[in-house]
């Protein structure tokens, strides 16, 4: 059987806003544009970090390197360096007259967490008044 040619007619559609529409086309390809700048921007910034960290590996083998140079240099000992202690500076005591203590109003416990660590560091910071 012979087969039947099918004619193309051409169809229309009637678009009832046609600048709207290319707006709206327009909208969008600028989206897509701005998406692959980020995207390439996304690269490059993933490019520069695998170079920073390939710079800093290298950078590590050469310092482990010139730590165990230094290490062969150096004579052997038994030796252990020992924390120093910073001395504890007391002022002299100053005397002061003796006040009459206050009875201290009881706090209500702050409900959130917030409010906890702010009275936390409002205590610490009157500690810290009274030292010096």
């Amino acid at each position: 059987m012979p087969k039947k040619e099918v004619e193309e007619e051409p169809f229309y559609v009637g678009i009832e806003d046609p600048a709207e529409l290319r707006r709206t086309v327009l909208e969008s390809t600028r989206d897509v544009v701005q998406h692959l700048q980020r995207s390439e921007r996304f690269k490059a910034v993933r490019k520069e970090k695998l170079e920073q960290i390939d710079k800093l590996k290298s950078l590590i083998k050469e310092i482990i390197k010139n730590v165990n140079k230094l290490k062969s240099v150096l004579p052997k000992t038994k030796l252990r360096a020992v924390p120093r202690k910073k001395p504890a500076v007391r002022p002299a005591p100053v005397e002061k007259p003796k006040e009459i203590p206050k009875p201290k109003p009881e706090k209500p416990k702050p409900a959130t967490e917030l409010e906890k660590l702010e009275a936390e560091l409002d205590e610490i910071e009157g500690r810290l008044t009274k030292l010096t």
